[in-house]
């Protein structure tokens, strides 16, 4: 596959915005959220939500009550107005059907405008917007110092199918892949991070989503998230190790309904112009981190699905 050099959709990514989850107990979730993670909890005008945040953005995390649990839908922030104008004329164009969302549902999103589609190779639910609300109060002190990167990663059956579709219709390039295209990693043009979306291997675990990582500053943010799991008795999912794609830092976890969520640092930075080509990474077991880490098995197919929600 020839990775395109320059922007393959006519639109352009400013960040991912919010990643949205049906979970069993809200209140377990969300003392997770704060006490683990270290987000703070926002107040939004949806009752039937709540929303967490990371940094100056109304929110980076939708929960909701539902059971079983699963992952809703992701949402990424445009550049422009005209972006989103363009983004919603293309997937128009390709015949996926995209619906704005009405002022009152904008509102409840803290968004200006938005629209939503479901992509036809795994049927997720994805969102477009501009300008979410900015809140100036910081965060409380005392917990991790976020960079406001961040990504996520889906376990699929056909990760090469969603990679190009991703590539070819929906502005992302592939930064790194796993040979036999077992699995990639992509980001959304032109956002800078190696990666702000995942395609992993489902394997012998049925297909479902993976990971929610947010970037933090250093060593010590990753250190007191290994301890706050020690006291809290949550189980890790994978390291501390380093990724051999990104080079980042890295532990995972899970949460109550066994989501995983990560910190990282130190991930590559791709400038706009220039930059370089995927790799071909191997796909033997003892080189997917440096630190020799080992993903944690006992608890993977507890892994919750994907639903989609227009």
């Amino acid at each position: 596959m020839t990775v395109r050099p320059s922007q393959p959709a006519p639109f352009r990514y400013r960040r991912l915005g919010y990643l949205e989850f049906r979970v069993t107990d809200p209140g377990k979730t969300a003392a997770f959220l704060t006490e683990i993670i270290g987000l703070d909890e926002q107040a939004g005008l949806d009752p039937g939500a709540r929303y967490f945040r990371s940094g100056p953005y109304h929110h980076d995390v939708v929960i909701r009550q539902g059971s079983p649990a699963a992952f809703v839908r992701s949402s990424w922030e445009l550049e422009t107005d005209a972006d989103l104008d363009a983004a919603f004329g293309h997937y128009a164009r390709l015949g996926l059907g995209p619906r704005w969302l009405t002022r009152e549902e904008a509102d409840a999103g803290s968004v200006e405008r938005a629209f939503r589609i479901v992509d036809p190779v795994v049927g997720c639910s994805w969102e477009y917007y501009v300008r979410m609300t900015y809140i100036s109060v910081p965060l409380r002190a005392g917990l991790p110092r976020f960079q406001g990167g961040k990504h996520f990663a889906l376990s699929l059956a056909d990760p090469k199918a969603m990679n190009d579709f991703m590539v070819e219709n929906m502005g992302f390039l592939v930064s790194d892949y796993v040979e036999g295209w077992l699995g990639s990693l992509l980001r959304a043009f032109p956002h800078p991070d190696h990666h702000t979306f995942g395609a992993l291997p489902a394997g012998p675990i049925p297909p479902g989503f993976h990971h929610y990582a947010f970037r933090v500053e250093g060593i010590d943010d990753i250190g007191q998230l290994i301890n706050r799991a020690k006291r809290h008795d949550v189980a890790p999912q994978f390291g501390i190790g380093r990724h051999p794609t990104s080079g980042s830092i890295h532990f995972y976890v899970y949460c109550p309904d066994w989501f995983i969520w990560e910190y990282t640092m130190g991930m590559e930075q791709f400038p706009e112009i220039g930059a370089r080509e995927a790799r071909r990474m191997p796909a033997a077991p003892e080189d997917y981190d440096l630190w020799q880490a080992v993903p944690d098995r006992v608890h993977a197919a507890k892994r919750p699905p994907c639903v989609s929600f227009l």
